[in-house]
């Protein structure tokens, strides 16, 4: 049974509470044999939390926070480290489902990592996709298919957050993902999250972040802010979920 040790990143602000506190209380539900929750934040604004303050000279770099403790999860017997930001409506479903397609995909000699895609709703309860802001045509899309069912890799594979098992760790700290820094054309806050996705992608794809098509909720995580559904300006989650993929 899963063991699981996960590193918040949060960035306190009174209104942000309210999101903060319901990831907290998910987190605390989780099926498994323990969790290890470690804050990563700019101050100490509770005393029951095992909340890290971190003196940056650029506040941008809180997302890396989370780096230094990969080496520390190695040493212990905890089996899957997860990074997130505190406003993420993680559950039982999201470890549940990750752990089922990682074995899928292993059982299937498949270097592929599974997908988490974000969603955000509106005020009359439509729910669209975040992490894409143009539709997915699965025709010209690449995928592989395991007994008939089809896992997509999306052209805008960003999921601002990661899972993994401690194989993937140890890939990670070998990487240069591991180190603080911009990492191509992604912003220095987004290139902490992208974990995995870029390394020793299998031939013929892009990345190596799968979704599934016949379950796509599955892989859902609520983005409980929904600040960008609700901001004209930005592209982001601008595309209803059942509108997002056309084709065959």
């Amino acid at each position: 049974m899963m063991k699981l040790w996960v590193n918040v990143c949060f960035h306190y602000v009174p209104e942000r509470l309210e999101n903060f506190n319901k990831l907290i209380k998910n987190l605390q539900k989780i099926n498994c044999k323990g969790v290890k929750v470690v804050i990563n934040s700019n101050t100490n604004f509770n005393d029951d939390l095992q909340i890290d303050v971190a003196e940056l000279a650029d506040p941008f770099h809180l997302t890396w926070e989370h780096k230094k403790y990969m080496p520390q999860f190695l040493e212990s017997d905890y089996t899957h480290f997860a990074y997130l930001e505190g406003n993420v409506d993680v559950s039982q479903k999201t470890f549940n489902y990750w752990l089922r397609t990682r074995k899928l995909f292993k059982d299937n000699n498949f270097n592929f990592i599974p997908g988490i895609h974000r969603i955000e709703i509106d005020e009359e309860g439509k729910i669209y996709s975040l992490d894409c802001t143009n539709r997915v045509n699965i025709n010209n899309s690449q995928k592989i298919f395991i007994d008939d069912d089809m896992y997509l890799s999306l052209p805008e594979p960003y999921q601002g957050m990661f899972i993994m098992d401690r194989e993937m760790v140890e890939e990670h700290i070998k990487s240069d993902y591991f180190n603080v820094g911009q990492k191509g054309w992604w912003g220095i806050r987004e290139s902490a999250n992208l974990g995995n996705t870029f390394i020793n992608p299998p031939a013929g794809f892009n990345h190596r972040v799968l979704v599934p098509m016949e379950h796509f909720s599955d892989c859902w995580v609520h983005h409980m802010t929904n600040n960008y559904v609700t901001n004209v300006h930005s592209p982001h989650s601008k595309i209803l979920v059942d509108k997002l993929f056309h084709g065959n």
